[in-house]
């Protein structure tokens, strides 16, 4: 999931903390549209826990729509671009940092980016 994380324009954070209803919009569609289990990557720009946010939307819509049952299994790949070169940098990332809690999730990440 990569979305626009603007800095909030109102409520506690107002112009400091990120904006996350975005992120929460995309942890309420992925749970409603899919019928098995997935592994979410959040690669956008967000503060650190973001994806304990997203297992939180996720546990709590994943019986609307699809199959109950369901998993969701969450990785952070924080992008690192800069400005100027950041179709290079998305490219040929100069460091690849991978975080999640369950390794079997990671490796499949690992895999895709040792084939990149």
């Amino acid at each position: 999931a990569s979305v626009n994380t603007p800095t909030k324009t109102q409520g506690v954070g107002k112009g400091r903390a990120a904006d996350l209803r975005f992120i929460e919009s995309v942890g309420r569609t992925i749970a409603q549209y899919s019928t098995r289990s997935k592994i979410v990557i959040e690669k956008s720009t967000v503060p650190i826990k973001t994806a304990e946010a997203i297992a939180r939307v996720l546990t709590a819509n994943e019986t609307s729509g699809g199959t109950i049952g369901k998993k969701f299994w969450i990785l952070s790949n924080p992008e690192f671009l800069a400005e100027g070169t950041a179709m290079r940098d998305l490219d040929a990332p100069d460091r690849v940092l991978i975080g999640g809690q369950v390794d079997d999730a990671v490796q499949v990440l690992v895999d895709i980016y040792a084939n990149w």
